[in-house]
């Protein structure tokens, strides 16, 4: 879990703790006149009001940054369904998709280091691919980059059925000296 996940969970817990720490107080605790000099405090002062102002204003922000992210936020997963029916459930898993496509990528080109980093997008079975690596012999760019690329759609879609939604291929040169893991 992202680290602003993190905080923004803390906060709601912390704000519904304090919510409810002040109901029970309110309930059990015999005197309230405390609560009615804060009160008195929060609606007769200018820096109550302003205070009051700026902790609406935090809830309404968080509020609608929780909604903008449920609403806008892709569905990553770490297996994918691939095949369903009554009875049956084909799941493939993440990494297999990442190691398939690696073990694929050095065996038809030479290339080096490869990394291949996969979000498979449950909702419209398709996959974000992201992948780096060296090239080992100096060939033509482009025309490496379409083929690989080909290579890719094809086995996602025909192997797996699984669509391409976009592909960033990032290769570099081998230089000598460069460490190299061939698979």
């Amino acid at each position: 879990m992202p680290l602003w996940k993190k905080i923004l969970a803390v906060l709601i817990g912390l704000s519904l703790i304090a919510a409810g720490l002040l109901v029970v107080f309110y309930t059990y605790y015999s005197d309230l006149s405390i609560l009615y000099s804060w009160n008195h405090w929060l609606e007769g002062t200018e820096n109550g009001q302003l205070l009051l102002l700026g902790s609406q204003l935090i809830v309404i922000i968080v509020g609608f940054i929780i909604l903008a992210y449920g609403l806008f936020s892709t569905n990553n997963a770490k297996q994918l369904v691939i095949f369903q029916d009554h009875t049956n459930k084909l799941v493939i898993d993440r990494l297999a998709v990442e190691r398939n496509l690696r073990l694929i990528l050095s065996q038809e080109y030479e290339l080096a280091n490869i990394d291949v980093k996969i979000h498979l997008l449950r909702n419209k079975k398709a996959a974000i691919v992201r992948i780096t690596g060296k090239l080992i012999s100096t060939t033509d760019i482009d025309i490496l980059e379409k083929d690989i690329a080909a290579t890719i759609q094809t086995n996602l879609k025909q192997i797996l059925n699984i669509d391409l939604k976009h592909l960033t291929l990032k290769l570099t040169p081998y230089h000598d000296g460069d460490k190299v893991t061939v698979i």
